[in-house]
């Protein structure tokens, strides 16, 4: 199954699928960048389009597939992009938390995908780990790119 056919088969997400990065907001598009952008086969905005169903959740940003030189499937980079500083990290956090429960729910098709959970910084980067934080960080998958999440063409294993 494709990226874009598991997002058209998510409830909730059936258009929500764009060619490339169009479904990030123009003001996002410059904290990604792939080494080759004809690599980057379709993203989704699930903020977006799940605010009307869950209205005060802490949603997820967007999903981005991404079609590596050494992967015969997609690789799905979910991406937060947010301020990154002391007092968002629990926010972001919370927000990851809600996003795999999504995926073993409603976003069952897209829980298939080999994938990274990416937290982008929308501006400075000044926060600083505790314990606790830092092994939320590791339990949960969570991966700070600081201001730009570079994609390689080739996947490292």
């Amino acid at each position: 199954m494709t990226f874009k056919h598991a997002v058209e088969e998510t409830p909730h997400l059936k258009d929500a699928w764009k060619p490339g990065l169009q479904a990030l907001r123009a003001q996002d598009r410059p904290h990604i960048a792939a080494e080759d952008t004809r690599r980057l086969t379709g993203s989704a905005d699930v903020d977006d389009a799940l605010q009307p169903q869950e209205p005060n959740a802490n949603r997820w940003d967007f999903g981005i597939a991404y079609q590596h030189t050494n992967r015969s499937a997609e690789v799905v980079y979910w991406v937060e992009i947010h301020t990154a500083s002391d007092a968002e990290v629990n926010v972001v956090l919370n927000k990851l938390r809600w996003l795999k429960a999504w995926l073993k729910d409603d976003g069952k098709w897209l829980n298939e995908f080999e994938r990274d959970f990416i937290w982008v910084s929308s501006g400075a980067t000044s926060f600083t780990l505790n314990a606790p934080q830092r092994k939320a960080f590791a339990e949960l998958g969570l991966q700070q790119k600081g201001k730009v999440l570079r994609i390689p063409a080739a996947r490292a294993d």
